[in-house]
């Protein structure tokens, strides 16, 4: 009998120790109080000091601020808003890219898609909704990837189809409203998605006027947020966390790799495009193609699948193709017909560069009265999000990347 307590001890403590630790860690949180996430699409975390933002200062000074949140690679919209909400990198939730396929269900995913968007089998892990939801809590979604999709068979108890012409004001509306019902179906983790900003920065570039006024109007956003918390009486048992995907680069007709200069484009099948180029070899064409954009190396990396660095997390999933081409900050990948029909691409800004680049990394800001006061932290990698969530809900996380080490500090 000894033995098998020692054991079940042993086991339990391994089980403890690793990703997912099924306990909540600091017994500091209030289990009752709200989770609130925010995200302003394409956020550089450079955006803040181009313009005066009172609104996001008043949360910086009471709250935390990183010098960056570190997305998931590739920088992309989808996989990132995915990895935030299940903790998990994109070869460990299955999205490795905003343009995917997957060879076992030979199909692709799109994200304007919608019958892709809101088939289930694309989104593995589990969203910090259903974690919320299993365990007894209640969850609505103003727009976040996966949660238009009956993952698990669940869906949270409040959830909208995306529509980019909502109001933004009505948006938060709608999410207060959520919080404050005074009945059975009142929710405790809420999302609230904005595109504009990521909008203005492909359009414009991220040092244009357009993006300052984007941030202007951001910050004025999080001001009427704020008033709507407070009027409902939620500011006190509310923390917010305030996060984008990824941030922006500058991009040129100055600055393109012409593919068509060292393959031809006909060998390959393009499954993601510029600034992380996926494709396939067609027919026994993967080692000359490979070798071919090996040989001319230049503002751009090539890997085989099985080269692809461990430090990106993607390659062991099935649907990462055969080969990856990371184009360098500000350059753009394409074929000669694509550039010639375009005459004015590409211009703007864009992100997917390797998320070790400053250029991508994003805003992260969080308040409330579960979090640290005043304090401003290193860059932060957007996978311990989700872990950070369920500590301040007080629910049981699923199995996750995050690292608890990397939170805990940010725990009143």
């Amino acid at each position: 009998m000894k033995n098998i307590l020692l054991f079940t001890l042993f086991v339990t403590l391994v089980a403890c120790s690793g990703q997912g630790n099924p306990q909540t860690r600091s017994g500091n949180v209030d289990p009752g109080n709200k989770v609130l996430l925010v995200s302003f699409d394409g956020f550089s975390a450079q955006y803040l000091d181009k313009t005066n933002t009172p609104n996001f200062d008043a949360l910086v000074k009471n709250g935390i601020i990183s010098e960056g949140l570190v997305p998931v690679f590739p920088s992309k919209t989808f996989p990132n808003y995915y990895a935030i909400a299940t903790g998990l990198y994109p070869e460990n939730n299955g999205f490795v890219g905003n343009n995917m396929y997957d060879p076992e269900m030979d199909e692709h995913y799109a994200i304007r898609d919608r019958d892709a968007v809101e088939d289930p089998r694309w989104y593995e892990g589990e969203p910090i909704w259903n974690t919320v939801e299993k365990q007894g809590k209640k969850a609505g979604t103003m727009f976040w990837v996966g949660s238009e999709a009956p993952v698990q068979n669940m869906r949270p108890t409040f959830w909208k189809k995306y529509d980019g012409s909502i109001p933004d004001s009505a948006r938060i509306d709608t999410v207060i409203k959520w919080m404050s019902l005074d009945n059975e179906s009142e929710i405790d983790l809420g999302t609230l998605y904005f595109s504009f900003t990521d909008t203005q920065g492909h359009r414009y570039g991220p040092a244009s006027v357009e993006v300052v006024k984007a941030i202007q109007r951001a910050d004025e956003l999080m001001g009427y947020l704020l008033q709507r918390l407070r009027e409902e009486h939620l500011m006190e048992q509310t923390n917010l966390i305030v996060v984008s995907d990824h941030g922006m680069q500058e991009v040129s007709r100055d600055k393109i790799v012409v593919l068509d200069d060292y393959i031809n484009p006909e060998d390959v099948e393009m499954i993601a495009y510029s600034p992380a180029v996926m494709m396939n070899a067609k027919a026994d064409k993967l080692e000359d193609v490979y070798q071919a954009l090996k040989k001319h190396e230049n503002h751009y990396r090539v890997y085989k699948k099985q080269e692809i660095p461990e430090r990106f997390h993607l390659k062991n999933h099935q649907r990462v193709p055969q080969l990856l081409m990371v184009a360098d900050p500000g350059y753009t990948i394409n074929t000669q017909d694509f550039f010639d029909s375009r005459p004015d691409y590409p211009s703007g800004g864009t992100h997917g560069f390797d998320n070790n680049s400053p250029q991508m990394h994003a805003l992260f800001v969080a308040h409330g009265p579960d979090l640290a006061s005043g304090l401003r932290i290193e860059e932060l990698e957007n996978i311990h999000l989700y872990l950070l969530m369920t500590e301040l809900l007080g629910v049981n996380p699923a199995s996750n990347d995050g690292n608890w080490k990397k939170i805990s500090k940010l725990i009143r």
